[in-house]
């Protein structure tokens, strides 16, 4: 008889393989999506699932710096442990930039909105505290002397880890493809329902403009009149919209395809897909014969 205890260590070796497949075949898959996918040019790409590459840029007017160090970037991701003094300590803060920044290939700009994306950092900065968010704006060391500073600050030790994307650097992206603006006037119907649906939450300043004959209720000629006006609002904003230039968007896929970002060339970034879904394999594969021998000296 297999005690309760036997059982959950059973269960633990278990979910430690089945986690090891589930992540292998992923990685797996991943790879063969990069391998796969050709990257195109911005001007000559058709919508869809695509890869491009280019350099990153901040869209204008707009700034976009690292929470951590300051320092200018178009994506952060930071990480803030308590008691990380030669390991990885308990995550006590983390947080992941969520606004666009601009691919730019020679041939054209294409806006990447990286939520949802899983991205490899050009690189990341590491240093130590004692306080719980850094009092330096700038890492003083990193590696030994960052675990150096680290033991000689007093109180609280605190480990502070900054990923980041750097503007005019290469980024290889996998994703949706799609454009914005250019939006066709004809068929404006869905707009007039949705401009209907928004005029009739304000009763009083819908029979303010169109009730007439002041009875306190809209006729079906002045229903009509309504319908006019908001088919005229819908087509004025469609109109202004096909002023706008097209904008190409580089998205999450709604299919679950992989959307990848990558500060790495896609041969290094599909040589880091087949590590890991090797390591994923050989966890799955090791844990079965762990759990077949514990089994075996239990039973």
């Amino acid at each position: 008889m297999i005690s309760e205890e036997a059982l959950w260590i059973a269960g633990g070796i278990a979910a430690l393989g089945a986690y090891g497949f589930w992540s292998g075949f992923r990685a797996l898959a991943k790879c063969r999506t990069v391998e796969n996918t050709p990257t195109a040019r911005i001007r000559s790409t058709a919508q869809g699932y695509t890869g491009i590459s280019g350099l990153a840029c901040a869209p204008p007017r707009t700034t976009i710096r690292g929470p951590l160090t300051g320092k200018p970037c178009v994506w952060w991701h930071y990480q803030i442990e308590e008691n990380g003094f030669g390991r990885s300590g308990d995550v006590i803060d983390e947080q992941t930039s969520e606004v666009p920044f601009l691919l730019d290939d020679s041939t054209g700009q294409c806006l990447v909105d990286p939520r949802g994306a899983d991205v490899t950092p050009h690189g990341k900065i590491v240093w130590y505290g004692a306080t719980q968010w850094p009092e330096f704006r700038l890492p003083p060391a990193g590696g030994l002397l960052g675990k150096l500073f680290d033991a000689l600050m007093p109180g609280g030790r605190y480990r502070y880890i900054e990923r980041r994307l750097e503007a005019g650097m290469p980024v290889n992206a996998l994703g949706e493809f799609r454009s914005r603006g250019g939006i066709s006037a004809a068929d404006p119907e869905d707009g007039i329902a949705q401009v209907l649906h928004e005029w009739k939450a304000d009763q009083a300043g819908l029979l303010d403009r169109f009730d007439r004959n002041h009875d306190g209720r809209l006729d079906a000629a002045e229903w009509d009149q309504v319908r006019a006006a908001a088919r005229d609002e819908v087509l004025q904003k469609r109109r202004a919209m096909e002023l706008e230039p097209m904008v190409p968007t580089l998205a999450q896929p709604g299919d679950g395809r992989a959307y990848v970002l990558s500060g790495a060339d896609p041969g290094a970034l599909a040589r880091r897909c087949r590590w890991q879904a090797l390591a994923g394999i050989a966890l799955f594969v090791g844990s079965v014969a762990a759990l077949a021998a514990f089994l075996s000296a239990v039973a």
